[in-house]
C-alpha cells in the first residue's frame, strides 16, 4: 500500500544506516559510500519492485481504495514515475536520517525511529481491514463487492514471494554492512 511503502523505504534506509554504524563513526569515506551503495542496491533490487508490481496488478488495494478512483494506474500517467522517484528518495532520506542520528551519538533514537515506522505500518494495516484486506477496484470496493485478499491465490503467491525476497535482501544487506564495518579501527 502506498501509504506504507514510503515509510518502509525510510525505515529500511535508517536500518541499513544503523548497520553501518562503524562506517559512519570510524571509517573512511570509501567505507561510508560503500554502505550508501548497499542501501541503494537494496532499495532497487530488494524493495522498489514490490510496490511497482502491486501498483500494476492490484491498484485498488495498493492505494487502499482511497483518492484514486479509476480501475488502474494507467488512468494516472504521472502517478508511477512520481511515486517511484519519491519512493527511492525516501530510502535515501531514511539512510541520511539514520546517518545523522548515528553521527550525533543517538543510535537509540534511530532505532526508535524505524521501530516507530514499523508500528505505524502495522497500525495502518490492522486498523482498517475493510480497506487493507480487500482487493479489487475502487468501484468494487465502494459497492461492497471487493474480494478479501485470501480469496486470490495469485495475490497470496505474490505477497509471499515479496515477503521472502524483501526479508532475504534486507537480511543480506544488513549482515553485509555489519561485517564490512567490523574491521574498522575505533579511533
Amino acid at each position: 500500500m502506498i501509504q506504507i511503502d514510503i515509510p518502509i523505504a525510510i525505515a529500511t534506509g535508517s536500518l541499513i544506516a544503523d548497520a553501518a554504524q562503524n562506517q559512519i563513526r570510524y571509517g573512511r569515506a570509501e567505507y561510508y559510500f560503500r554502505a550508501v551503495w548497499q542501501n541503494i542496491r537494496f532499495q532497487i533490487f530488494g524493495l522498489s519492485w514490490i510496490p511497482a508490481y502491486f501498483l500494476a496488478n492490484y491498484f485498488g488495494w495498493e492505494t487502499t481504495h482511497m483518492w484514486w478512483t479509476s480501475d488502474s494506474i494507467g488512468a494516472y500517467p504521472l502517478f508511477w514515475p512520481i511515486f517511484m522517484v519519491a519512493f527511492f528518495a525516501a530510502g535515501m532520506v531514511g539512510f541520511d536520517i539514520g546517518r545523522r542520528l548515528i553521527a550525533a551519538g543517538r543510535i537509540g533514537v534511530n532505532r526508535m525511529f524505524y521501530v516507530g515506522i514499523l508500528l505505524y505500518m502495522l497500525g495502518w494495516v490492522f486498523a482498517q481491514p475493510a480497506r487493507t484486506f480487500k482487493l479489487g477496484t475502487y468501484r468494487e470496493w465502494a459497492e461492497g463487492n471487493a474480494p478479501w485478499f485470501w480469496q486470490d491465490p495469485r495475490f497470496l503467491w505474490a505477497m509471499g514471494l515479496s515477503a521472502v525476497v524483501f526479508s532475504a535482501a534486507l537480511l543480506w544487506t544488513v549482515v553485509s554492512v555489519v561485517r564490512e564495518g567490523q574491521h574498522l579501527d575505533r579511533k
